[in-house]
Formats: C-alpha cells, sequence, structure tokens
C-alpha cells in the first residue's frame, strides 16, 4: 500500500496513528486509493458556526410531535467508552427509549442504514426512527431504496407518530418524513 501511495511504510503508520499533522489531501487520497475506498472532503462556509441548523430544525419538528410526558435528549453518546459516536436524539418513556437519527439530505442510503445497525448494535438499541427532512430529493432517495429500507423500517411513519403523540411506544422501527 504505501509503494502504490508513493511513500514509505513508516510515513502510512504515522498517517494511521494520526501522528503526521503535516499530511495532505493528496497523500490521503493516494493512500485511500491504494486500500480501494473512496475518501470524500465537506467544506463548510465560516459565516453560520452552526453547520447542523437545518438537522436541528428538523429534529424540533419531531419533537413538537410527541408527547408531554416523554422525555428528549440530543447528541446521546454511545455507551462504549471511547467511542465518538452518538444518536442524534433520544426518546424516552417511562420504561424505554428510542434513538433517532436525523438526515436533511439522503446522498448514500446504504451508508445511511449501516451507521444506524452499527450504532443499534452497539449501543443494544431496539428501536430506531430515520429522521428525513421531506424533500423532493429525499422522497425520490427513499422510493429507491423502498424494498431494503422495508426490513429495517417496518413500522409506517404515521402508527409510529400516533404512538408518539399519545405517549406510548411504537412497536417497530420507521422512516419519518417532517
Amino acid at each position: 500500500m504505501a509503494a502504490f501511495a508513493g511513500v514509505s511504510a513508516a510515513e502510512v503508520s504515522r498517517v494511521e496513528r494520526r501522528a503526521a499533522p503535516w499530511v495532505s489531501l493528496e497523500l490521503l487520497f493516494r493512500i485511500a486509493a491504494a486500500v480501494g475506498v473512496e475518501p470524500a472532503v465537506r467544506l463548510y462556509p465560516m459565516a453560520n458556526p452552526i453547520r447542523d441548523a437545518g438537522q436541528l430544525a428538523l429534529l424540533s419538528r419531531l419533537r413538537g410531535r410527541l408527547a408531554p410526558s416523554l422525555g428528549w435528549r440530543t447528541e446521546v453518546p454511545l455507551p462504549a467508552i471511547g467511542d465518538r459516536r452518538a444518536w442524534d436524539a433520544l426518546i424516552v418513556g417511562s420504561t424505554w427509549r428510542i434513538a433517532v437519527e436525523a438526515e436533511t439530505r439522503l446522498r448514500d442510503i446504504q451508508a445511511v442504514t449501516r451507521r444506524i445497525e452499527l450504532k443499534r448494535r452497539d449501543a443494544g438499541q431496539e428501536i430506531v426512527i430515520l429522521l428525513v427532512a421531506d424533500t423532493h430529493a429525499n422522497a425520490l432517495a427513499l422510493e429507491s431504496a423502498r424494498t431494503s429500507l422495508a426490513e429495517l423500517f417496518p413500522m409506517r411513519a404515521r402508527h409510529l407518530l400516533r404512538a408518539l403523540s399519545q405517549g406510548n411506544e411504537p412497536s417497530g422501527s420507521g422512516i419519518v418524513r417532517l
């Protein structure tokens, strides 16, 4: 891999251990190509310090649909020490909890479902809501993956929202577009 990327094995080791603060994007892309992954970089404008304002608004719309008796927490870390992942929100009933993952723009449904399934497994979480912004692009993305998503998210949104608005635990995971 190091030879393919055009650097020494020691340099690759430093990059892997995050001990190479000088590493360039070009080198990261060469290493990624050597191991067969596609790197992605996101840039955010500096004018607005809240990069996830759209996600916060989406979560707020869901929270407004919940019964007042239900608890609500955001950015809830997974229970494993050192694990930096978190649920976007957690709905808490008297004896149950439901994790919420919010997506304003679905770009890669396979990656989203993989991330949710890994979190579900590692947190021992049974019920998860995939909360998606109600846009035309998201509707098309969900429709294109309908059959693969049905197994992971079998509960219909209206039944899920009805249960939560009444303060009841839904019987399964589901996708909610708001």
